[in-house]
């Protein structure tokens, strides 16, 4: 960013007001250091990080080192100051997203705190109800390499809050995030994809804030000698902290700090808004004054510091290189996949090398169906695609029981328990890499509910989790489970619906199947419809929207996703790969999609191969190449 003292203003409309960008501005202070860890949200603490958080505030205001935005109807890098940061979609930004960074060290912030993202609006919503979420991302070195088609991917999801005209402040809980000393990054986006905002900016020290909460630790070792030791009740004033001691008092040593761990996810409490809760005291320009370094800025090194060695134990930034972590869960971007000559007889393994060869991207996930108890699972050929050094894969097993009926599996029939033994004895024995796995999937359209049918929907819940568990129970700890729901609207409506949920804890991933053309073949549709389709007046928000609101703590699947090649619109397939190069930006809980290409489907025999034309192929090998599906399974 450059250093002058001169504004420069460009006016860029937008659907609902003017943005303004103001460039040059120096958010970037003296004396950061990029050496500093990036926060991964896996809510780790070690006797390390608390060492090196000893002696942070209690309330302090983190005012952003950077804050911008992308936008894909905009060509060129983020602006360094805009006035307002737009998010949302308009005509003429097209998708903006709202980008901030922060930098916290021991000086602001202890092991045990509470992290909140206060966001002032300077332009609210026209539309009701509007959704907006927030995401960590990997912090940029410099704005001037970020932009819509650079931007970093999404990381984990850590809030969601509905917005409307008359809110003048988004408050996001972000405590997950702040997990050790280092510089953040977040991401403001939208899935709704006719509604948009402005937040303010970051002038004159006003706008974002990442506002941080320390809890005090109770020391465990002896009190410092100036220090009496406390004999009131519970509520008495906790011990002096080394910040607060007397001049000629002894520090507290790193030993005397807690041995063990806080909770790896400290429990969320408001930050104060009215002001009685103490904060750190606060300098002439709004930021809190240094307690030991005079010199230093809080939530920043000293300045003109000495380069730092690695905080001993302290997360690894998760954050620069997206890789699968536990469940297969991205760190950040999502995965890849394909259900290769679907309705065919050819050898799968076999479409899915050509496939990958037609793309020129290695697919992470290979979609397979298994019916009934015919063979074991995996094959060979199977497990030889996941253990290719040079092109990472995992597997996707779509198993349909066709041994009894779901009440009847629920009860433990005896077949079905038969093979689901055998099959746990051969997985343990021939596999050990985490692999998705879902029983019966789309079941919407086998649902018979009338009592006793044993195909109620309650009953599928039954049959999914007596499945997983009788597996797990065997030895198949390796099994990340996919509820996968169909993509027909018409389904939402029943009453049943909600009844097919299995349970939070035999689900790991929610998973959607959902076709370009597949409600109305009006030439129209896009990557958007597929994910968050809704349907006239209903009440049915979506089915991103959906699990946003009902299941946030699960990651979202394109368990089958395709486009339908259609004489009547020969471009279509090539608009809905395009639009889901950027439209990708609304969704950061979407971290897989899984292509189902077939060359006749079971409705009406049509095709969504993707190389039956060429501006088709060109568009689904940019949207591959997009930085979201730049991700290392491990």
């Amino acid at each position: 960013m450059g250093g002058s003292e001169s504004r420069q203003r460009l006016p860029l409309a937008t659907g609902r007001g003017i943005v303004t960008v103001l460039a040059v501005l120096p958010l970037v202070l003296a004396g950061f250091v990029v050496g500093y860890g990036v926060g991964s949200g896996d809510g780790r603490f070690g006797e390390p990080i608390r060492e090196a958080w000893d002696g942070g505030q209690g309330t302090v205001d983190h005012r952003p080192l950077a804050a911008s935005f992308t936008a894909t109807g905009v060509e060129g890098r983020a602006p360094d100051a805009p006035s307002v940061l737009p998010v949302g979609y308009s005509d003429d930004l097209g998708i903006a997203v709202a980008h901030l960074q922060f930098a916290v060290d021991e000086t602001t912030v202890r092991p045990s705190h509470t992290a909140e993202l206060r966001l002032p609006i300077a332009v609210p919503p026209d539309s009701e109800g509007m959704t907006v979420e927030v995401a960590s991302v990997h912090p940029v070195s410099c704005l001037c390499s970020l932009t819509a088609a650079t931007a970093p991917p999404y990381g984990t999801v850590w809030d969601a809050v509905e917005v409307n005209s008359s809110t003048t402040e988004i408050v996001f809980d972000v405590t997950g995030a702040i997990n050790a000393p280092g510089r953040y990054g977040f991401a403001i986006t939208s899935p709704d994809r006719k509604a948009y905002l402005e937040l303010e900016g970051a002038e004159y020290n006003t706008g974002p804030a990442l506002r941080t909460v320390s809890e005090p630790d109770t020391p465990t070792g002896p009190l410092p000698p100036t220090a009496p030791a406390p004999t009131g009740p519970a509520t008495s004033a906790p011990p002096l902290l080394p910040s607060d001691a007397p001049s000629d008092a002894p520090s507290q040593s790193p030993s005397a700090s807690p041995s063990g761990p806080p909770s790896e996810t400290p429990s969320a409490s408001p930050g104060p808004t009215d002001g009685t809760v103490p904060t750190a005291p606060m300098d002439p320009a709004g930021s809190p004054a240094p307690t030991t370094d005079p010199t230093g800025v809080p939530g920043m090194p000293a300045a003109d510091p000495t380069e730092p060695l690695p905080e001993s134990g302290q997360s690894e930034d998760q954050l620069s290189v997206c890789s699968t972590g536990d469940k297969l869960v991205p760190t950040c971007g999502a995965l890849v996949g394909v259900a290769p000559a679907a309705h065919t007889s050819r050898v799968k393994e076999d479409e899915l090398l050509a496939f990958e060869e037609r793309v020129q991207h290695t697919q992470q996930i290979y979609h397979a169906y298994e019916r009934g108890d015919d063979r074991l699972f995996p094959t060979p050929a199977q497990i030889a695609l996941t253990e290719d050094p040079a092109n990472p894969r995992t597997l996707f097993i779509n198993w349909k029981p066709r041994m009894a009926n779901w009440a009847e599996i629920a009860a433990g029939d005896p077949e079905t328990d038969a093979y689901l033994d055998r099959l746990a004895e051969h997985i343990t024995a021939n596999f050990d890499k985490p692999f998705f796995f879902t029983v019966h999937h789309e079941p919407e359209n086998d649902v018979v509910q009338r009592e006793g049918s044993g195909m109620e929907a309650s009953d599928y819940a039954a049959m999914f989790r007596y499945v997983v568990e009788r597996l797990r129970a065997h030895g198949v700890d390796n099994l990340v489970s996919v509820m996968n729901y169909m993509g027909y609207l018409k389904w939402v409506e029943k009453p049943w619906h909600d009844q097919l949920y299995p349970g939070d804890d035999v689900v790991d991933w929610i998973g959607l199947s959902g076709y370009g053309q597949s409600l109305h073949d009006d030439g129209r549709s896009d990557f958007g419809e597929i994910v968050d389709q809704t349907k006239g007046d209903t009440a049915w928000p979506g089915f991103y929207h959906w699990v946003a609101k009902e299941h946030p703590a699960k990651p979202m699947m394109l368990a089958e996703w395709g486009v339908f090649h259609e004489e009547d619109y020969p471009d279509h397939q090539a608009a809905v790969f395009q639009a889901a190069r950027y439209q990708m930006a609304h969704y950061p809980r979407l971290k897989a999609i899984v292509y189902f290409e077939t060359p006749a489907d079971s409705n009406g025999g049509r095709n969504s191969e993707i190389h039956l034309d060429d501006g088709a192929l060109e568009a689904f090998r940019d949207l591959m190449r997009s930085p979201y599906f730049d991700v290392r399974l491990e």
